[in-house]
């Protein structure tokens, strides 16, 4: 009953995506910045409520490659819209956030060159204009299992789930700006 009062009241929040910004990492890695314009009044609410309407917005209903993204219904990056749950989500703190952006784009990845001085530095740059001290990041943990280095294990959850060999996303809430920023990280 409870699912049925938050579908209800999710729907009258509209999330909208009129932009994204693009950091090609090298050859086979992208850093994707979506920002989302929302109802202020979004940010009074709960957690729960926050990511379901979130979840569940056309506008988090997209999959994405290396090298483009496209508008897919029920899908999201490589997981199943009905598989990603408001408790996949972990706050984390603003700090945490930069730290672990800048050690996955860092980390050396099989089979992808290493990630340039020029392209750090911007990665480093866009992080110091979107984060400020009243910032809410958030860690989507479905991320640690789809990343898993035993990928041969992996059951994928739909058809193009298989094009990635990492995904890594982050939900930010901009409370001063009142704006939401997704950041996804994408390798093939």
């Amino acid at each position: 009953m409870d699912t049925l009062k938050v579908s209800s009241l999710s729907k009258n929040f509209k999330l909208v995506k009129k932009q994204h910004f693009n950091i090609r990492l090298h050859d086979h890695g992208l850093l994707r910045l979506i920002p989302l314009s929302v109802d202020p009044e979004l940010f009074t609410m709960t957690d729960k409520f926050f990511f379901h309407t979130l979840v569940n917005s056309q506008a988090y209903q997209e999959l994405f490659f290396d090298h483009f993204s496209q508008k897919s219904v029920d899908k999201h990056g490589p997981f199943l819209l009905d598989s990603i749950k408001d408790d996949d989500f972990t706050s984390i703190t603003n700090s945490h956030l930069r730290e672990e952006i800048i050690q996955v784009v860092s980390t050396p990845k099989w089979s992808c060159p290493p990630i340039g001085k020029r392209e750090l530095t911007n990665v480093k740059k866009l992080l110091d204009t979107i984060i400020n001290d009243e910032s809410e990041p958030y860690f989507l943990k479905k991320c640690l299992t789809f990343n898993s280095s035993s990928q041969e294990a992996a059951v994928y959850e739909h058809e193009w789930s298989h094009s990635l060999s990492s995904y890594y996303e982050y939900v930010l809430k901009d409370v001063i700006n009142k704006k939401i920023f997704l950041l996804i990280i994408t390798y093939e």
